[in-house]
């Protein structure tokens, strides 16, 4: 399934400046869950969801030696398989 907007990704890296290993964890993340969306440890965001056209994922991904999580929220389009990402933060 095509990974299609990844601009939030770039934006992130730019407003917070994370370490590098928190874009190696959040960059593989995200090449992992244009194969399966609902790759884990994602969960569904069932408040953001709109049945059966898309479903709003999070998943907090842990960064060795770091105190906050990766946070990352994307949708997984269902007609087109597409997933766009929403948000990333480890504020």
């Amino acid at each position: 399934m095509p990974l299609r907007f990844i601009e939030e990704f770039h934006r992130w890296v730019e407003r917070e400046s994370p370490s590098l290993p928190a874009q190696r964890v959040a960059r593989h993340f995200l090449a992992e869950v244009g194969d399966e969306s609902w790759r884990s440890p994602s969960i569904p965001v069932e408040a953001l969801c709109n049945q059966p056209e898309y479903e709003v994922r999070a998943a907090a991904l842990d960064v060795e030696s770091e105190p906050r999580p990766v946070q990352i929220w994307y949708r997984h389009i269902y007609a087109t398989d597409d997933v766009d990402v929403i948000a990333v933060t480890n504020r």
